[in-house]
């Protein structure tokens, strides 16, 4: 198996969603949010290459999933962080992890999957993040889709608002 499957946008997830255009500016009003991911995974896991790819690729499985626009604003709120422990630090059971184990943590909106959604998300997400070695029956990857209810999700100082972000424009300036 390549060290690099499920890399890249494959082309059913490129999509043009007519997304309805909000008032110039609503951004900055902190309407809104993103998911935001963090992959927790050994050192030397992903090198630099990797974690561009795998966070291009996460990110567009994230919008088509959410039903997100694919605009400059909309892929600038999307944060995901690599958090990388020492082989000492990872463990299967109670012996160091002999795999390149992965967890894939996504905080999102509540209401922003449904279950098709989530599902996709969990196995598309496994594929992208799979760096097992050849032989190893299964990808050693959690996925945990964690929903948090807006009025708990805070961005720029104000409160999340999920509708706000699908209704943003297509060509929303990032931030």
């Amino acid at each position: 198996r390549s060290a690099h499957r499920g890399l890249g946008r494959p082309d059913h997830l490129s999509r043009d969603d007519g997304c309805r255009t909000a008032e110039p500016g609503f951004f900055h009003k902190g309407r809104h949010s993103m998911p935001k991911l963090i992959i927790h995974s050994p050192a030397g896991t992903f090198d630099a290459a990797d974690r561009q790819r795998v966070a291009g690729a996460l990110m567009a499985l994230g919008l088509d999933c959410e039903a997100l626009p694919d605009s400059p604003l909309v892929r600038s709120t999307v944060w995901t962080y690599f958090a990388e422990y020492a082989a000492d630090a990872v463990f299967m059971g109670d012996a160091p992890a002999r795999l390149p184990v992965v967890t894939l943590q996504i905080y999102v909106l509540a209401g922003g999957l449904d279950a098709a959604g989530k599902r996709r998300l969990i196995k598309e997400a496994t594929a992208i993040l799979d760096r097992r070695p050849e032989g190893t029956s299964v990808a050693p990857v959690y996925v945990a889709i964690q929903e948090v209810a807006a009025e708990n999700w805070g961005i720029f100082g104000n409160p999340g608002d999920l509708a706000a972000l699908r209704a943003s424009a297509s060509d929303a300036q990032a931030i």
